[in-house]
């Protein structure tokens, strides 16, 4: 089957169930988070660690377990939970262990690669941190101070970024974005892909939340629609610095969860900043 009717299909029965888990909110979102925080974090570490030894048939889907994936996974997984629950003390103790714990696995190895350690704590920042926020913006007290569910609001602007940034740069794509980092971006396509996240912003600004200002909409889909691509170019380069095309197959026509997840990894962040910015000035 073509991959192009692929990638329709498996996105026309997930997006739903994403927004499904959204709509509901709190506990299912957060478990939803944690979940894709976990898949992500582990086709990470997959691209930059090697197995010691062959994975077991039970472990050979998570790329293998050892102690350090299992620690580095678990602190990880953490870090959404505390991000939800808004226990930011405690996310800087999981950040100070992670560092610690890295710190001592280098330490005691006979070959030693420090770097690997801001390797892995760039993965929590990255990674782990996005995701807890995400979780975060669907929580009930985080609804009643903003107003309005970012949560889905930041999901389906990223849907449409990427949508729109796919097909236009297939079907008008002439002028490469990064061809060094992502031979098939072009200029077009990501020129599409932001003009109709703003198109997508004034619809739900107009049908959705008309109490608010078309100037706060239109930052807010500017934001995410420029960090969106942000985000799916830095996730290439990543890919391009090991040498693999996907990071992973588990969703079938997108590659890994890391892939798909890729452009909100930088769009979440970077709106949570816009919206607290805006809250306390």
């Amino acid at each position: 089957m073509n991959n192009t009717i692929v990638r329709i299909i498996v996105a026309s029965i997930g997006i739903p169930l994403i927004i499904v888990s959204a709509a509901i909110g709190n506990s299912a979102f957060l478990i939803f988070c944690a979940v894709l925080a976990f898949f992500c974090m582990n086709e990470f570490y997959n691209l930059f660690e090697s197995p010691v030894k062959p994975p077991s048939k039970l472990t050979r889907w998570f790329g293998g377990l050892s102690f350090h994936k299992i620690v580095f996974l678990l602190i990880s997984s953490l870090v959404v939970v505390c991000f939800y629950f808004e226990k930011f003390n405690y996310v800087l103790i999981l950040y100070f262990l992670m560092f610690i714990f890295l710190i001592l696995s280098e330490v005691f190895k006979e070959e030693k690669h420090m770097e690997a350690v801001g390797t892995w704590l760039l993965s929590v920042v990255y990674i782990s941190t996005p995701f807890g926020l995400l979780s975060l913006m669907d929580s009930t007290k985080f609804l009643n101070s903003a107003g309005a569910n970012y949560a889905i609001i930041c999901l389906v602007l990223v849907w449409v970024s990427d949508t729109f940034a796919f097909f236009g740069g297939k079907l008008f794509g002439r002028h490469k974005l990064a061809e060094r980092i992502s031979p098939k971006k072009t200029w077009e396509g990501s020129i599409i892909g932001f003009i109709f996240t703003l198109i997508a912003g004034v619809v739900i600004w107009k049908f959705f939340y008309p109490d608010f200002t078309v100037l706060h909409w239109l930052l807010v889909t500017s934001i995410v629609g420029l960090f969106a691509q942000l985000g799916d170019l830095f996730e290439s380069n990543l890919k391009r610095s090991v040498k693999v095309k996907d990071s992973s197959n588990l969703i079938p026509g997108h590659g890994g969860a890391l892939d798909r997840f890729d452009s909100i990894l930088f769009a979440v962040p970077a709106l949570y900043i816009f919206l607290y910015l805006k809250s306390t000035l």
